[in-house]
């Protein structure tokens, strides 16, 4: 990290990586510390990067982000049972006293909101609290600078903890510059030839991938990626959860960011546009990522692979889309008299209630 990070103001690609970790948290915090039939009796936050919650010009950074979000469920906190921790670290001691000047000035202390503050090395901290983690619901946010902290032992840690959320950053065109440095690529198990044959803009789409097939068949865990780019290099946050709420909430806040993909603050799809003759067909050309979702989507539930509104929301979900999506397709084939089917639903709200039977697909 650069030293004088924080004496400036933030630029745009940590203003987006910050406003998408504030959307998650709005979303994240009430499910959890609802005052009836709690998840779980602990609630942790842990920010293993967290800075001294400010940038030059008075921009809350990511402790202070988290705790302007709680100050809106005030109410909602006094009258819940479960314990809500606070973990801020950085190994930089100065941040984390400027920190805590920052937060006794700020407004945001709240009452049962527990904070606890460390100023140690990631790798030395983090196996400490893995204990702190075991019987609570966690969202883990890692806002590293570089790639090394998240390596495939770390991952598979994470990944493995229950009830856990995890968002971390990942400078992915590190990977492009360092491609012949097994230093560097190691740290997933990337090939120099798999980040050569990838444009730089979809660099961070190959990290995810590899991170994707870290991930044990049995674990059935969720990733998705945001694709963040400045100047001519490609960051991006990897956003992970077990469970398919988790993930469609953080999908809903992606599309909003990005209404053509759902995953990038740029035209990841203009810069694939290749200038060839167009074919005769709109669907050879149209290479666009809804329309292409929207065709494969028909063409499984016409041929029999998709046969209920719970299976559809699943490959939903596995390929970064949300319900309306899948609900245009669902209303095109019900209008074409092509289907049949009793108030579908797409919300995993809905679709997830263990007493609820899938609604089935009548193929016409």
């Amino acid at each position: 990290m650069s030293e004088d990070f924080f004496d400036k103001p933030f630029t745009e690609d940590t203003n987006v990586k910050l406003s998408l970790y504030k959307e998650y948290l709005k979303e994240w915090f009430p499910v959890f510390i609802a005052p009836h039939k709690p998840f779980k009796k602990v609630v942790n936050l842990f920010d293993f990067f967290c800075g001294p919650g400010r940038d030059s010009e008075g921009t809350l950074g990511s402790p202070l982000i988290a705790l302007e979000v709680l100050k809106a469920y005030k109410e909602l906190i006094q009258n819940t049972s479960v314990d809500i921790n606070l973990y801020f670290n950085d190994s930089q001691k100065e941040y984390i006293e400027t920190l805590k000047s920052n937060i006794k000035d700020s407004g945001l202390l709240i009452d049962k909101v527990n904070i606890h503050f460390f100023s140690e090395d990631f790798i030395e901290l983090f196996p400490k609290l893995i204990p702190k983690m075991e019987n609570a619901a966690n969202l883990i946010f890692l806002d590293q600078f570089g790639v090394k902290y998240v390596d495939e032992e770390r991952f598979k840690v994470l990944i493995s903890l229950p009830v856990t959320d995890l968002i971390f950053f990942i400078s992915s065109s590190t990977f492009n510059r360092f491609h012949n440095d097994s230093n560097v690529t190691n740290v997933i198990g990337l090939s120099s030839e798999e980040i050569q044959n990838k444009p730089f803009f979809e660099i961070h789409r190959l990290v995810h991938q590899k991170y994707s097939e870290l991930i044990p068949p049995e674990a059935q865990y969720l990733l998705a990626p945001f694709s963040i780019k400045k100047g001519t290099n490609i960051y991006g946050l990897i956003f992970g959860s077990g469970h398919p709420l988790g993930m469609e909430k953080f999908l809903s806040i992606c599309w909003k960011e990005d209404e053509e993909t759902g995953e990038a603050n740029f035209d990841i799809q203009g810069d694939r546009k290749l200038k060839i003759q167009p074919s005769l067909f709109d669907e050879v050309n149209d290479k666009r990522k809804i329309p292409t979702f929207q065709r494969q989507l028909e063409d499984k539930i016409l041929n029999g692979e998709l046969t209920s509104d719970l299976e559809i929301f699943v490959y939903m979900i596995n390929n970064g889309f949300i319900g309306k999506h899948v609900s245009e397709v669902i209303s095109s084939l019900k209008k074409a008299k092509k289907i049949k089917i009793k108030h579908p639903s797409f919300s995993c709200s809905t679709v997830w209630k263990s007493d609820r039977e899938p609604q089935k697909i009548e193929i016409l």
